[in-house]
């Protein structure tokens, strides 16, 4: 019942917040990419699903996508992202993805100049994340999207950690402190 009330109430926050002040807002869905898939990611697919499905704003996908030598090859000995099969979208994401504006990055933020190019063009001031992982890509989008005065709002029963339930909800506290408490939701 619980489960229930939440996802009712996330649709009815995204169907009455911004409808008059004139600016937009977006929804980005962080990394549900193959590379990424595990329990917890899958978990999360079907609120995404609904959030997009509901969600009267700009949607936009990002992926990651490591290049050779980076930070991630170099340092953490981690080239995984360099396969086009670990950048694709979840399978289960693919029909609700399709028409959706897709930007790629290659680091812990997904706020790219594309990304900024895009959201002036369409006087976007208000981003909902959801995505993984809540505890990295999560987190400092969020605090980059603060730090450039965008009203950040954090979907947490869409967002999932790989690290685990814990780190999730860290995160998930963290961010209530970070860009305020009504805005994870």
């Amino acid at each position: 019942m619980e489960k229930l009330y939440r996802e009712y109430f996330i649709i009815i926050i995204f169907v009455n917040q911004n409808k008059d002040d004139g600016m937009g807002k977006a929804l980005l869905v962080i990394d549900m990419q193959n590379g990424f898939k595990h329990e917890s990611s899958e978990a999360i697919v079907d609120n995404i699903v609904k959030l997009v499905k509901t969600f009267d704003g700009k949607v936009i996908f990002t992926l990651f996508v490591d290049v050779p030598n980076s930070m991630f090859e170099t340092e953490l000995n981690w080239p995984k992202f360099q396969s086009e099969k670990a950048q694709r979208l979840f399978k289960e994401l693919e029909p609700i993805a399709d028409g959706k504006l897709k930007v790629k990055h290659n680091g812990y933020t997904v706020l790219t100049d594309e990304l900024r190019g895009i959201f002036k063009e369409n006087n976007i001031d208000t981003v909902y994340l959801s995505g993984v992982y809540t505890d990295v890509c999560v987190v400092k989008t969020a605090m980059d999207l603060f730090d450039e005065g965008f009203k950040t709002k954090v979907v947490a029963n869409a967002c999932a950690s790989l690290h685990g339930d814990n780190n999730h909800k860290y995160a998930i506290d963290s961010l209530k402190h970070i860009i305020g408490k009504g805005n994870v939701i």
